[in-house]
C-alpha cells in the first residue's frame, strides 16, 4: 500500500543555507507557497558558521582578472548584489557599512537575524521549512520538474511544484568526491564548513537530466595550522593564519611555491598541491605586529594566531636568527638548509636587488628582517567547493546538450565553474544566484 503523503506548492527548495533561505523568502515575499527541505537538524548550513561578509568584487573586470572562472557566471553576481543589499535592507536585517575586503568591498549582516526572518517569511506566506529531512528525488514529468520526493522519520512526501532550486552548498563534506574532483591528498583535508554539504543536490540534478559543469579542481579554503582539530565553529577563525599574504611559504625541499600575497586562499589550494599536502609559513615581528595580531576584517576579534596554535599542539616554533629556522624546519620534515637559503634569497629580492623572485611577489614585497621569526607548519583547510552542475547565467540547470531543465535551478556552491582559481565572497555567491533564480523563475 503507497502512504506516501502528497502535498502542493509553488516552488521547492533543497537546502536551507544562504542560497536556499535567500531565495526562499525572496519567492514568499513575491507570494509564493515555498518549501524549504533541510536535511540537517537546523537551517543555515557554513553561512551561520560564517562571520556573515556579504562582499565581492568592486567591478566584473575585477573580477574576471582575479578568477578564471566563467566570466557569464561571474556577471550574475556583479549584476544582481546590489538587488541583494537592498532587499536586505528592506527587511530592516542589521548591517554594517561597507569597507574593503581582499580587492571588492562589501557589508556584514546580521547572518542570524536573516535567517531568522527568511522562515518567518516563508511560513507567513503558507510555506514551511523542514528539517531533518532528505531529499530522495527531483521528480520530472513532460519535459520539465514535477516536484521532489522527501524521506523523513515519520515516512516519504511527494511534494508536487512547478519549481525546484537546488542550494545544498557543494561537496566538501565528502572525502571520497574531494579526492575524485579536487586532489588525491584533499581526502584527508580539514573541513572548515557544515558537514552536511556532501554533494547531494548534485547527485539529484545529475540524475533529474543535469550536467556536471566538467573538471574544477577549485575551492575555497584557508591555511590552517596543523595539528589541530576543529572541535567548535570558533576553531575555523582563530587556527587560520589569514596574514600568510605577508609572510613566506615553503615546501619540504625549501623552495616558495606561489605567489603569497595573492591571497590566502589562493596559496590553499596550491599547498594542498605539495610532497605531503603542507607548507612552512614563516614570517618576522613586523609581520607580526602589523598582521597576525590584527584581525583580518573590522569588527572580528584579535587574535594570536601563532600562539593559539601552539599551545593548540600545532607543529612550530619561534626562532631568534634566520639561521635558527633550520632546526625548526628539519624537525618538522623540511629541508632546514634549504629553507634558510629560500628565506635569504627571498629577502634580497625584496630588497631592490635586480634577481626577480621566482615565483612573483605583485604586493606585500618587504623582506622578512626583524627578528624574531615565527615558523608554523600549515595544510590546506576547505570551505567549499567550486565544481558543481552545469548552469546558464539564468540559473538555470543544463542538460548534457546544453539545455535548460524546465523549472530547475541552482544558486550558490552547487553552480559549477562560477569560480575557479579565485574567489569573490562565497555569501555573494549565494545569494545573488538565489535572487537570479527567483526571478527566472517569476519570483
Amino acid at each position: 500500500m503507497n502512504t506516501r503523503e502528497c502535498l502542493d506548492c509553488d516552488l521547492v527548495v533543497v537546502g536551507g543555507g544562504m542560497a536556499g533561505m535567500t531565495a526562499a523568502a525572496r519567492a514568499a515575499g513575491k507570494g509564493a507557497k515555498v518549501v524549504v527541505i533541510e536535511k540537517a537538524a537546523d537551517i543555515g548550513g557554513s553561512a551561520a558558521l560564517s562571520g556573515g561578509y556579504v562582499w565581492t568584487a568592486t567591478s566584473l573586470a575585477q573580477m574576471n582578472l582575479h578568477d578564471d572562472g566563467d566570466p557569464r557566471l561571474h556577471a550574475v553576481i556583479i549584476e544582481e548584489y546590489p538587488e541583494v543589499l537592498a532587499w536586505m535592507r528592506a527587511r530592516g536585517i542589521s548591517m554594517r557599512p561597507p569597507q574593503k575586503v581582499l580587492y571588492g568591498r562589501g557589508c556584514q549582516i546580521d547572518m542570524q537575524d536573516h535567517l531568522r526572518k527568511a522562515v518567518t517569511e516563508v511560513e507567513a506566506a503558507g510555506g514551511i521549512v523542514v528539517r531533518d529531512t532528505d531529499t530522495r528525488e527531483i521528480l520530472r514529468e513532460n519535459g520539465g520538474v514535477a516536484g521532489v520526493v522527501t524521506v523523513h522519520a515519520d515516512g516519504e512526501t511527494e511534494l508536487r511544484a512547478a519549481s525546484v532550486l537546488i542550494a545544498t552548498g557543494g561537496f566538501q563534506g565528502d572525502p571520497e568526491l574531494r579526492a575524485r574532483h579536487i586532489h588525491p591528498a584533499a581526502r584527508v583535508m580539514g573541513l572548515r564548513s557544515n558537514l552536511t554539504s556532501s554533494g547531494a543536490g548534485l547527485s539529484l540534478g545529475i540524475a533529474a537530466g543535469g550536467a556536471w559543469a566538467g573538471p574544477n579542481t577549485g575551492y575555497y579554503g584557508h591555511l590552517v595550522a596543523t595539528p589541530v582539530p576543529f572541535r567548535t565553529d570558533s576553531d575555523f577563525v582563530k587556527y587560520t593564519q589569514y596574514h600568510s599574504i605577508h609572510g613566506v611559504l615553503l615546501n619540504c625541499a625549501g623552495k616558495r611555491f606561489v605567489d603569497e600575497s595573492d591571497d590566502d586562499h589562493a596559496s590553499s589550494q596550491l599547498t594542498l598541491r605539495q610532497p605531503g599536502a603542507s607548507a612552512l609559513l614563516v614570517w618576522d615581528q613586523r609581520v607580526q605586529d602589523d598582521h597576525a595580531v590584527v584581525p583580518p576584517v573590522a569588527g572580528a576579534e584579535p587574535l594570536d594566531r601563532f600562539q593559539i596554535a601552539i599551545d593548540a599542539g600545532a607543529r612550530g616554533g619561534r626562532a631568534v636568527t634566520l639561521e635558527e629556522i633550520a632546526g625548526i624546519a628539519d624537525r618538522l620534515g623540511f629541508d632546514g638548509a634549504a629553507c634558510v637559503a629560500g628565506l635569504s634569497a627571498f629577502n634580497r629580492q625584496m630588497s631592490a636587488e635586480p634577481e626577480r623572485a621566482v615565483p612573483p611577489r605583485e604586493a606585500h614585497d618587504r623582506p622578512l628582517d626583524r627578528a624574531p621569526y615565527y615558523v608554523l607548519e600549515v595544510v590546506s583547510a576547505i570551505t567549499f567547493t567550486f565544481g558543481g552542475l552545469l548552469a546558464d547565467a539564468k540559473a538555470r540547470v543544463l542538460d548534457p546538450f546544453g539545455e535548460p531543465i524546465g523549472g530547475l535551478y541552482v544558486a550558490g556552491a552547487d553552480v559549477g565553474n562560477v569560480f575557479r582559481r579565485g574567489y569573490s565572497g562565497g555569501l555573494a555567491l549565494a545569494s545573488t544566484f538565489a535572487f537570479r533564480a527567483m526571478r527566472t523563475a517569476g519570483y
